[in-house]
């Protein structure tokens, strides 16, 4: 019943944010018709010469899409590749729900110049808003997010990535680059690797419930779904505790709901930006903006960020907030500014 109630909800934040994309996935165009223009291989797969060197480096397990048939030429990576890494029940080209994917903000930095060869994106959990209430920070999706990064860095031949993440993705990759070993409640571990955060320049995380939803309880007292479990977004379950620097409650002041900055705050690379809105009906609830508030803050704030952008009303809702702000995504990524 659970379950029902939480695939509700997210059907429920679809039609609350209902507009068009703007955008449909890139129609598959032949390299012959291409006339001096990078190959489009589109968002439903990755371009073949990026496809070769996940196999070549034992990734063939990933999904997404980026690269096109070579990274030389038109298609040779000029600019600072950036990583999307998408939300709960969502998928890198958008087909598993309305709003969902990254075609908007995609097609939109393809008109401020980056190539197929320089927007990646890769799949991780289960798909579709009905396993929305099943997907969690599991091991196996902790690790594809980390190795995509580093995969996409080294072919690049670039020094650091762009990684720009929402809803679920924001936590993942937090989680993600920290590296070592990461353990779920289940018992499953995955050794990842040293930390990635240096090879990290912009990070972007966008609805991201950084201290846990309000609609999933406290741990242990918590709805009891995968999403809102231990090593979901439950507040102040042992997944969110740990990443948030070990600290339990976020460091806030019951007494006097003053803040005092984490020793390990969320910082992810160089720069770091939140776009949170009030009008977030998974995040907060509709027409309660207090309930955005986790110890004081927004769940989506970023603590240690570099700035942010807030929304207060429709269209900016859970997934508008992603699909209405790609000037905003490109601006903070390009230019290190929340303006758009």
């Amino acid at each position: 019943m659970k379950r029902l109630v939480l695939a509700v909800l997210i059907m429920g934040a679809l039609v609350f944010n209902g507009c068009a994309k703007s955008g449909e996935p890139d129609s598959t165009v032949s390299a012959d018709d291409s006339k001096g223009v990078c190959y489009d291989p589109g968002v439903n797969a990755f371009g073949s010469n990026f496809q070769s060197y996940l196999n070549s480096t034992g990734n063939s397990d990933l999904t997404g899409f980026g690269g096109s048939t070579s990274k030389t030429g038109d298609c040779a990576i000029v600019k600072q590749p950036v990583v999307f890494i998408h939300g709960n029940g969502d998928n890198a080209s958008g087909s598993a729900m309305p709003m969902g994917g990254w075609v908007t903000s995609r097609n939109y930095f393809k008109t401020k110049g980056y190539k197929p060869s320089e927007l990646y994106a890769v799949n991780y959990g289960k798909p579709g808003a009905m396993n929305a209430s099943l997907n969690y920070h599991e091991a196996s999706n902790i690790s594809k997010i980390y190795r995509f990064i580093v995969a996409v860095k080294n072919y690049s031949g670039m020094a650091k990535v762009d990684v720009i993440a929402h809803s679920l993705g924001v936590t993942s990759v937090r989680a993600a680059v920290k590296g070592g070993t990461y353990k779920e409640y289940t018992g499953t571990s995955v050794y990842l690797g040293a930390s990635i955060n240096g090879i990290i320049d912009t990070f972007v995380g966008i609805s991201g419930a950084n201290r846990g939803l309000n609609s999933c309880g406290s741990w242990p007292l918590n709805m009891w779904t995968p999403t809102c479990g231990p090593t979901g977004l439950s507040i102040n379950n042992p997944f969110l505790v740990a990443i948030n620097g070990g600290k339990a409650s976020m460091s806030y002041s019951y007494w006097t709901w003053s803040y005092v900055p984490n020793t390990l705050s969320m910082k992810v690379g160089s720069y770091t930006y939140s776009i949170m809105s009030y009008a977030d009906e998974l995040g907060c609830m509709p027409v309660m903006p207090t309930y955005c508030y986790v110890y004081a803050r927004h769940t989506s704030y970023l603590d240690g960020q570099n700035g942010g952008k807030v929304y207060y009303s429709y269209p900016y809702g859970h997934m508008g907030n992603k699909e209405q702000t790609p000037a905003v995504q490109y601006n903070m990524v390009v230019s290190h500014n929340t303006n758009g």
